[in-house]
């Protein structure tokens, strides 16, 4: 059973996973993964954490640098066998130049709680469902 605590430091765990992309701090990223996390979103698939890393390292270079992702509107799920389901909606900001919206989407997730009491993303599905081409 999920009790505060547990949706508090899964609230945090998608937190670190924003900051630490927008300061493309790749190993405290790839840290708020189990090893065989699965990442899907328009970019591609990632399975585990070698390709996780090989994948965040293209997207912070080509696509996510400069921007601030900020997650909202998060609803988390007990499910079985230390398991979480939370979605949420996903926006992301410009940062390095004029702020606006840049592309919006929602994240469909499994967390899982470790050994070591740890929560981290077994899977992340994003869909984008809005893309500004100006800042290209």
């Amino acid at each position: 059973m999920i009790n505060t605590g547990d949706r508090i430091t899964i609230q945090e765990l998608m937190a670190k996973y924003n900051l630490a992309l927008d300061n493309k701090n790749l190993d405290e990223w790839i840290n708020t993964w189990a090893d065989d996390g699965v990442w899907t979103t328009t970019f591609g698939e990632a399975k585990g954490k070698t390709e996780l890393k090989n994948m965040i390292d293209q997207v912070t270079n080509e696509f996510a640098s400069g921007k601030r992702h900020v997650s909202t509107n998060i609803v988390i799920e007990d499910a079985q066998n230390n398991m979480a389901n939370a979605r949420s909606y996903l926006t992301v900001i410009e940062a390095k130049k004029t702020p606006e919206v840049v592309a919006s989407g929602t994240y469909s997730d499994i967390i899982k709680k470790n050994n070591n009491g740890e929560w981290k993303f077994v899977q992340r599905k994003l869909d984008i469902d809005l893309v500004n081409e100006v800042n290209e």
